[in-house]
């Protein structure tokens, strides 16, 4: 067995200790300036705390979804939408612009309480992801490898499915716990292999977050996590970030209409403190 490193030793964390010294900085104020103390989902919170990942059943509404859909579809057609592309798949480019249903879901009550009760403040919008992933048998690349992300020390994804996926549609799949429990040497590369990962933390600690239209999966993914590559049914996701501090500390590229914003509700509006308004 691998020697586990504790939580609070530096190389738990990709950013390392000046990481570390600036999240604590940068929660510790927004939680002065947006302080949330509703419990409201304690078993979901704790499931993140814990394991690294939570499951809502049915959470959202699927017409809802299906809109969305149709939106990602019509807006893909065009070649000028598509921000990356290759055989495995393809990303829309600006998806808070050309997809309006997004902001129904990314400041949704559901959402903004989750996350919010996660930090113990009102966090924001870092990036969004709206991803088609195709049919392909050719292996692995990129994001379909384990890794953990070096977004920030601790934030929060949540992954909408568009269609149902089983084990055959390219599940999301994290490593149960490894939120907590990082290893000597886990920094060496980047990406790993599913045979790593069960030989480090044991087969029975990879988990696939199958589920159907309405599911809702959270994540913290500075533990270890994979697209499972399709291999029967495309799937389209949405992925949406939350954060306390502008993601990996860059200069925020997402955009939003400015009328968007400002139809918001003004518990929200914090909400996209690091969005470009256009």
């Amino acid at each position: 067995m691998p020697a586990w490193l504790e939580k609070s030793d530096p190389r738990a964390y990709r950013t390392g200790a000046p990481g570390v010294d600036a999240f604590n900085e940068a929660i510790a104020s927004r939680r002065q300036k947006l302080p949330y103390t509703e419990q409201k989902y304690t078993s979901v919170i704790n499931d993140l705390k814990e394991n690294g990942f939570a499951v809502l059943r049915q959470a959202i509404n699927k017409e809802k979804l299906l809109n969305l859909k149709e939106e990602f579809e019509r807006v893909i057609k065009d070649e000028t939408n598509i921000k990356e592309r290759n055989e495995h798949f393809l990303v829309a480019a600006d998806p808070l612009l050309n997809c309006p249903v997004i902001l129904e879901l990314a400041f949704s009550d559901i959402v903004r309480d989750i996350a919010s009760e996660y930090f113990s403040c009102t966090p924001a919008l870092g990036t969004c992801n709206f991803r088609k992933s195709f049919i392909n048998n050719s292996g692995a690349i990129k994001h379909q490898l384990f890794h953990s992300d070096p977004n920030s020390v601790k934030f929060i994804k949540f992954f909408f499915y568009l269609n149902d996926v089983d084990m055959e549609g390219g599940p999301f799949s994290i490593v149960k716990g490894s939120i907590n429990r990082k290893f000597n040497g886990w920094l060496n590369k980047y990406r790993w292999s599913e045979d790593e990962m069960k030989r480090i933390y044991g087969s029975d600690s990879i988990i696939y977050a199958t589920g159907t239209l309405g599911d809702i999966f959270i994540a913290n993914t500075t533990a270890f996590h994979r697209g499972v590559p399709p291999r029967n049914n495309e799937r389209i996701m949405l992925t949406l970030n939350y954060v306390v501090h502008p993601e990996d500390w860059k200069q925020p590229t997402f955009r939003i209409h400015q009328k968007d914003f400002d139809n918001l509700s003004d518990d929200k509006k914090p909400m996209a403190d690091f969005l470009i308004k256009v």
